[in-house]
């Protein structure tokens, strides 16, 4: 899976994985992870979402990495954040609103090592096909601060059933990528109500959410 397959996705208006509101799950589970205002919280492989304004408003400097650079525009003109500055490094486009940062770029490119205090992933992971997961594991642990915390929500389910992405990421990978650097909790395992009907239709389906914290 190549970055013109998300891009494609963006253009043709298959994104059904793009929710209007708030993420239930990162306003039931956030406040486990203790946020401190002026914390920085990563959010790959972010899209538009909305989420990044209920970070934000906690009072945190949110930092978001995208592919698709029209979806960052949209972000910011959607949201009335009018006229974000603009800057350019070797692999990114940086959007800046106040505490809001959006780059648009490859994100197995990013280098930002040990800048974050918290990541939050709604829907990076299983995005990934399972030979890009080791090298996304990799950065996220790389860019996470000692004792940094993770909120991961993954969905898990019979692979047969459907062809991702979303794409199923069982427990048991989880631990195996991120075991040797994490203390991992699970929080939640049941079906999603609120995650479209492809979703819903599928029988085995389970989401999954998971607090990571770095040792």
């Amino acid at each position: 899976m190549d970055s013109k397959f998300w891009i494609d996705a963006w253009k043709e208006g298959r994104t059904a994985f793009h929710q209007e509101q708030f993420h239930e799950k990162l306003l039931a589970y956030f406040p486990r992870l203790t946020p401190q205002a002026g914390q920085k919280v990563l959010v790959p492989l972010c899209g538009k979402t909305r989420d990044m304004i209920w970070l934000h408003d906690l009072g945190l400097k949110v930092y978001g990495i995208e592919l698709y650079e029209e979806a960052v525009k949209d972000f910011f003109t959607e949201n009335n954040l009018n006229a974000p500055m603009i800057s350019e490094e070797q692999n990114f486009k940086n959007y800046s609103f106040q505490n809001i940062t959006i780059s648009c770029g490859d994100f197995f490119k990013f280098n930002n090592k040990e800048a974050f205090d918290i990541i939050y992933d709604r829907a990076a992971l299983v995005a990934l096909p399972e030979s890009m997961r080791k090298d996304y594991a990799k950065i996220i642990t790389a860019s996470l601060k000692k004792n940094g915390k993770y909120l991961l929500i993954s969905y898990e389910y019979n692979q047969t059933e459907m062809e991702g992405p979303p794409f199923s990421v069982s427990e048991s990978e989880i631990q195996d990528l991120y075991k040797n650097h994490f203390t991992i909790e699970q929080l939640e395992s049941i079906k999603p109500t609120t995650e479209g009907s492809r979703l819903s239709a599928v029988s085995s389906m389970k989401q999954n959410v998971f607090l990571l914290q770095k040792n």
